[in-house]
């Protein structure tokens, strides 16, 4: 690497390692963050710009990325605000970690999010309370890693379909 940044760079990419680490283990917490994982890679034909791609999923596999870009030659990450309206920069490393940091820990409300709407839109195509069971199964045994859910999101999601079909289908 050359250029001034280093420093930033491997500063940013050892406490983003240790902060995905800590969400992914055990089981369970890998599942509650959505496998939480990210890759860093130089991008090609943009000079000494290096790319960061911080992924999740939410139940039912709707997948989520972070994007970070680090200039090496100006020293500055770059990404989106959260309202997504404008370009963030910054030469502090701590700053950016800060912000995934805060992004990762609203995952599990985000996943939450996430399957109170899909229940809504199983209620919405008339599906019945044992076919909305047995959708949640699916996503308890799901393969896909990142769109299973955990054994609490199983039961705020029981406990949601209960109450929103008793809300809809009175009986």
């Amino acid at each position: 690497m050359g250029g001034n940044g280093a420093e930033p760079l491997k500063t940013f990419k050892s406490e983003l390692e240790e902060l995905v680490g800590s969400c992914r283990s055990p089981a369970e917490r890998r599942i509650r963050y959505g496998n939480l994982r990210f890759e860093i890679s130089p991008s090609s034909g943009n000079g000494d710009v290096t790319n960061a791609a911080v992924v999740y999923e939410t139940p039912g596999g709707s997948t989520t990325q972070i994007n970070i870009t680090f200039d090496e030659d100006d020293g500055t990450f770059s990404y989106l605000a959260e309202d997504l309206g404008r370009t963030i920069s910054s030469t502090d490393p701590h700053e950016v970690i800060d912000m995934v940091r805060r992004h990762a820990m609203s995952i599990p409300d985000k996943r939450m999010a996430a399957l109170f709407n899909t229940i809504d839109i199983w209620l919405s195509e008339g599906k019945t309370r044992r076919e909305m069971f047995g959708e949640m199964n699916k996503l308890l045994q799901s393969e896909f890693l990142g769109g299973r859910i955990t054994n609490d999101e199983l039961k705020a999601g029981i406990q949601h379909i209960v109450t929103r079909f008793a809300a809809e289908r009175p009986s």
